[in-house]
């Protein structure tokens, strides 16, 4: 799986680019002047996320499939932990709960294993956690919010 930016991203883009790519345990690369497919030649057949821009800010991720074809997207502002520039995150894939379109749509993008919101107490301390809801998605490592999305707009294509 591979995660690019938008051309001329901003710092924060850029940013993000590389947080959700280590949080997903995915390949992060600047995407310069490649278009889409270069992109996709660079992504060795793996699926394709591209962190969009809205006014200077990351506001949107597009969802592509191994063949370019865009599945899904979702537009969103940002929130970050004070803890995150601290946080070393483990070599695991994450574990992905919530219910919904969104959940949905991010299970069959990313095959991680779901689970019940009930039994997310059961997981290992060193485990990260994707709670997916209609209003946000909570990126969480070791028990902690690490940083969200909070969702304005959900398409699928």
């Amino acid at each position: 799986m591979l995660v690019t930016s938008s051309r001329k991203p901003s710092a924060k883009t850029r940013a993000l680019c590389k947080l959700f790519s280590r949080f997903i345990a995915s390949r992060c690369i600047p995407r310069g002047k490649m278009g889409m497919q270069e992109l996709l030649e660079f992504a060795e057949g793996s699926p394709l996320i591209v962190v969009g821009e809205y006014h200077g800010n990351p506001g949107e991720l597009l969802f592509y499939d191994n063949a370019g074809k865009l599945l899904f997207s979702i537009r969103f502002s940002d929130w970050y932990s004070e803890e995150i520039d601290s946080y070393w995150f483990p070599d695991v894939l994450p574990v992905l709960t919530g219910q919904g379109e969104i959940a949905d749509s991010l299970e069959s993008f990313f095959h991680f294993n779901r689970i019940e919101s009930g039994n997310v107490s059961q997981l290992p301390s060193n485990s990260l956690l994707m709670a997916a809801g209609e209003k946000e998605i909570d990126f969480m490592g070791g028990g902690k919010s690490l940083f969200k999305f909070n969702i304005k707009g959900f398409k699928k294509y």
